[in-house]
């Protein structure tokens, strides 16, 4: 059985733009054919040239430059972004991360460079030499993964007890993963908790650490959130946003009477 090669390409993608001279006229030379496209799913790197009417690069270290995406239907602008100097002359570069385009459906949209003056107001950096200023990019989703499933727990383990000594009977869901694979915008984790004629105290706590932290609930792998979520007699479900981008969450919990039958965690 014979097996055939199969090949994959690396390129870059590299776009001239061209930094206008007051009082000089801007002719219409072409700059660029292609069209740029970004893929969600993935971190997208795009490579762009600063250039001034005689196509000659432009030392622009010392400058701040910005990338506006914008929905060319709406005209609404979606986000914007500083572009990074590389170690080239004129050379500049936008990083799209994954999270940058979580929220924008896939389609044609337009996108366009400013580089701020000295007093901080956005002026013109063109797409071409016939005073253009946007240029077209197609956002795909070829390889766009579906969001993280909800993670559930309705088991605990104790995790101090007063049989031993401890000052509380202490019980802790198992870590849920936060988004240490994703770096969105919103950093976002929501749960809900499920009381079942509760009394106690419920602690949440999220971890920065690589690995599965410690379950000790007195462990320094974890940072508190939020404390004392006092409940009495309870069996409303409690919810709770947090904005923080940790690799793991975790609820802590102090009975004294009651029980939760579920704990879940979307991000």
């Amino acid at each position: 059985m014979s097996q055939s090669d199969h090949k994959l390409y690396l390129y870059e993608d590299i776009i001239d733009l061209v930094i206008g001279t007051d009082g000089l006229y801007v002719d219409n030379r072409p700059m660029n054919n292609r069209k740029l496209i970004a893929h969600k799913g993935i971190t997208n790197e795009l490579l762009f040239c600063i250039r001034n009417r005689d196509r000659k690069k432009q030392n622009v270290f010392s400058d701040t430059l910005s990338a506006y995406l914008i929905n060319p239907t709406t005209k609404r602008r979606l986000f914007y972004k500083l572009l990074e100097h590389t170690d080239s002359v004129g050379q500049v570069k936008l990083t799209l991360d994954e999270g940058d385009l979580r929220n924008v459906t896939a389609g044609l949209y337009r996108i366009y460079i400013a580089k701020q003056d000295v007093s901080g107001i956005d002026k013109p950096v063109y797409s071409d030499q016939n005073n253009g200023l946007v240029f077209d990019i197609q956002i795909t989703e070829q390889i766009d993964q579906s969001p993280t499933p909800t993670q559930s727990a309705n088991t605990f383990l104790q995790v101090a007890s007063t049989t031993d000594g401890d000052p509380a009977n202490v019980f802790t869901t198992s870590a849920f993963s936060g988004n240490q694979d994703r770096n969105f915008p919103n950093a976002l984790h929501t749960l809900a908790i499920y009381p079942d004629a509760y009394t106690g105290n419920i602690d949440v706590q999220a971890s920065l650490v690589e690995s599965v932290p410690s379950t000790n609930n007195l462990s320094t792998d974890w940072v508190t959130l939020e404390s004392n979520i006092v409940l009495t007699g309870s069996s409303n479900i409690i919810t709770r946003n947090y904005t923080v981008n940790a690799n793991w969450i975790r609820i802590l919990h102090t009975p004294t009477s009651g029980n939760i039958s579920q704990v879940l965690v979307r991000n």
